[in-house]
């Protein structure tokens, strides 16, 4: 029979692996509170069936049958783990949008760069002091909770798509704000407000290409 606290410590490594807090990652597979969570961590529910197919559909490269009983290995069959599905577009374009309708071109297998999810070229020349125009992007979705003052961040609002350095302000009725910062002079920088934010992806690394 599984353990309950083992129940949790796989429940933890994904909210990990998805680089989420708990909170965040209760609203993102659509619970409409996150106490179910809180119960598995302090032992008194497994993980469900619901539950472990709520996780799956948000994040299918992870195996039903790890989720629920621990056995085998915690991503399917097929899962691109370790490989990463390289986009040869620009970051900014569509592409992010539309993950579900095209195909890699192919897929990168570099060790050295820490667990993400996609890799896109940049073509930003607002951000090319910093990124070199044409260099490979390594993106990792990430939640708003988790951002790095001053890091390189994918952020997604209805209107665009854009690379920017990301701050985070706190206006007078404590509502958050993100400042999206350029690298380059000549290029202003741009507010946003959090609900205006639909995806963020952090930046994990670059490639340059000689």
């Amino acid at each position: 029979m599984t353990n309950k606290n083992e129940n949790w410590v796989r429940l933890e490594s994904v909210i990990r692996w998805a680089n989420m807090t708990t909170n965040y990652f209760g609203r993102y597979i659509g619970l409409a509170r996150s106490e179910n969570l809180y119960q598995i961590k302090a032992g008194k529910n497994g993980i469900s069936q619901n539950l472990a197919r709520r996780i799956v559909e948000k994040f299918p490269e992870l195996s039903v049958g790890w989720l629920l009983t621990g056995e085998g290995d915690m991503f399917s069959k097929g899962s691109t783990n370790g490989r990463i599905p390289f986009f040869d577009c620009d970051v900014v374009g569509r592409g992010l949008l539309r993950l579900d309708e095209i195909k890699p071109d192919y897929r990168m297998n570099i060790p050295t760069i820490e667990d993400c999810d996609y890799a896109f070229r940049s073509y930003d020349v607002a951000m090319s002091n910093e990124i070199a125009v044409g260099s490979i992007l390594f993106l990792k979705k990430t939640a708003v909770e988790a951002i790095i003052p001053g890091g390189m961040y994918v952020v997604i609002c209805p209107k665009y798509i854009i690379l920017r350095k990301v701050r985070l302000i706190t206006s007078a009725d404590g509502s958050l704000t993100l400042v999206l910062e350029p690298a380059n002079a000549g290029f202003d920088s741009i507010t946003v407000k959090l609900d205006d934010v639909k995806e963020i992806y952090r930046v994990v690394a670059n490639l340059q290409l000689y």
